[in-house]
């Protein structure tokens, strides 16, 4: 495994300052159009390199991303995912995979390599036992999902951050999908985000519940303190 990113933009493309996390989640909406402006390839590898530092159960990263750039298969894109045309439209969109046993395959190297860096149990094979045991009673399509959703988001939060704006999308056949682009049988079609400019206003704030609906304290039904 590598090392971590340190060659990264340090600013936007048009040389303004990064967006800070608060103003990103604050001021992110749902792209509904884009313009063909193009992603930089600079920015779309620091996009999926800076998602991909996300954690994961394990470390086990049971990810897999597919960028799809080339508008011909954009548009096979948009046919599996019921048409709707921000995919046809934004010069990147990235279709997310968890893969519910390929990870199995990787996770000596892992363990193994998490002891090296003393990140792990020195006992590194006793320690995968047990991690493979309590992996063993889990639904692997909800765990895959889990963990990929986490990376998902850190790359459109980093994409905002750069300016960018996004569009993450659950719409589409996953059959269609996999079939369009050779994804694997036991991989779970996970999430599509479409990362571009925006072309025409923002959706407008839907608004959220009030912490005192969603946030108890120490236990369901208890109102929170915070």
């Amino acid at each position: 495994m590598t090392e971590k990113p340190t060659e990264f933009p340090r600013h936007r493309p048009d040389g303004g300052a990064v967006k800070s996390l608060p103003d990103v989640l604050l001021h992110r909406r749902a792209t509904r159009s884009f313009k063909p402006d193009p992603v930089p390839d600079e920015y779309l590898r620091a996009i999926l390199a800076l998602g991909t530092q996300a954690p994961s159960g394990y470390n086990l990263q049971p990810w897999r991303f597919i960028v799809v750039r080339e508008a011909a298969n954009r548009q096979r894109l948009m046919r599996a995912a019921f048409n709707q045309t921000k995919i046809g439209e934004a010069p990147v969109v990235i279709i997310a995979l968890g893969m519910k046993n390929e990870w199995k395959a990787l996770a000596e190297e892992v363990f193994r390599e998490g002891a090296e860096r003393r990140a792990g149990s020195r006992d590194w094979q006793k320690y995968m036992e047990s991690a493979m045991g309590f992996l063993g009673t889990q639904a692997m399509n909800a765990w895959v999902t889990k963990h990929t959703m986490i990376a998902f988001t850190t790359m459109m939060y980093v994409a905002e951050a750069y300016g960018f704006d996004t569009a993450p999308m659950e719409g589409f056949d996953a059959a269609a999908v996999k079939r369009e682009f050779a994804v694997p049988d036991e991989a779970e079609v996970i999430a599509l985000l479409a990362i571009g400019y925006a072309s025409g206003e923002d959706k407008p704030y839907g608004g959220r519940f009030e912490l005192e609906r969603v946030v108890f304290d120490e236990r369901y039904g208890q109102p929170a303190r915070a």
